[in-house]
């Protein structure tokens, strides 16, 4: 039977079934740390029902039965290397941060400069690149739903980032780079660094829920992806190329939340921010409008 697809079968027995029967099972496949579960199931889940439940002889029941096979992530989106993401059946996308922390290489020694301000921004179907996100780690509110939608399928999503440092941006990376700085993951995969980032002695503590130490292969539900960004160097053979200079968790729901949805931005009347914005503090003009209201 083919994957992601609900099945149901009426068929007649002969013979004597004292029903009714039925089974149903419940699984959840997303990582414990992310606070957007997941609702649909992680093993197949199903039931059984005999009509009339009481069979007189020389009569035939009725079976009914339902089956519902989990979906995976590339049942529904497809990820084009390095990151760029296309849907493959309309859902609802929610993207969440979970962590910010820019490292620097300085002498071959990878340093901390978690006080550097990062900007997270997504493009949707070709469009301009919103922020989602601005500011340090002391910022992160890994529960916070930056951007929560419905979108169809066929619809293209790509990430960028960048930092702050000296009140000037650095260089804008997106998933849409060849350079691999900005990289979509989904749970299996492995982090694309020249070294086991697991065993690495500056995996950031943000990263470590969603990574397995004993593989180094990414750790997720299996309607979730990981956009990592290396934002502070260009050289992959540089211990500080880790691609966890920002972190982002993008989930795929086929069902509404029935919630507020929110700005690109991350901003609405519903949920209003600090909207510093970057250096050039004018990036959330749309903070009193909750353009994104209920979507249904």
């Amino acid at each position: 039977m083919k994957p992601s697809l609900a099945l149901s079968r009426s068929v007649l027995l002969s013979g004597l079934l004292i029903g009714p029967f039925a089974y149903a099972g419940n699984g959840n496949g997303n990582s414990s740390s992310s606070s957007n579960a997941n609702t649909d199931p992680g093993i197949p889940v199903g039931s059984l029902v005999v009509s009339p439940t009481i069979v007189k002889a020389n009569t035939k029941p009725m079976l009914s039965w339902d089956i519902l096979f989990p979906k995976t992530i590339s049942d529904v989106v497809q990820i084009s290397p390095p990151g760029k993401i296309t849907l493959l059946d309309q859902g609802y996308i929610d993207v969440q941060i979970v962590g910010s922390s820019v490292t620097t290489c300085t002498g071959g020694q990878a340093a901390s400069a978690a006080s550097y301000p990062t900007d997270a921004r997504m493009s949707v179907d070709g469009g301009s690149y919103v922020q989602l996100f601005y500011g340090t780690s002391a910022d992160v509110n890994p529960s916070q739903l930056l951007y929560s939608k419905k979108l169809n399928k066929g619809t293209v999503i790509n990430f960028g980032g960048r930092y702050v440092k000296d009140n000037a941006w650095s260089s804008f990376y997106t998933t849409l780079s060849s350079n691999m700085q900005v990289v979509t993951l989904a749970n299996g995969d492995t982090p694309p660094t020249k070294f086991s980032l697991e065993k690495s002695s500056t995996l950031a503590s943000f990263l470590k829920p969603y990574l397995d130490t004993s593989t180094g292969k990414i750790v997720l539900g299996p309607l979730s992806m990981l956009v990592m960004m290396e934002l502070g160097q260009t050289d992959p053979s540089e211990s500080c190329f880790d691609l966890q200079d920002q972190v982002l968790l993008v989930t795929f729901r086929a069902k509404n939340n029935n919630g507020h949805g929110n700005n690109l931005d991350g901003v609405d009347s519903s949920n209003p921010g600090k909207g510093q914005g970057g250096p050039n503090g004018a990036v959330d003009p749309s903070a009193g409008v909750d353009d994104e209201g209920k979507v249904n």
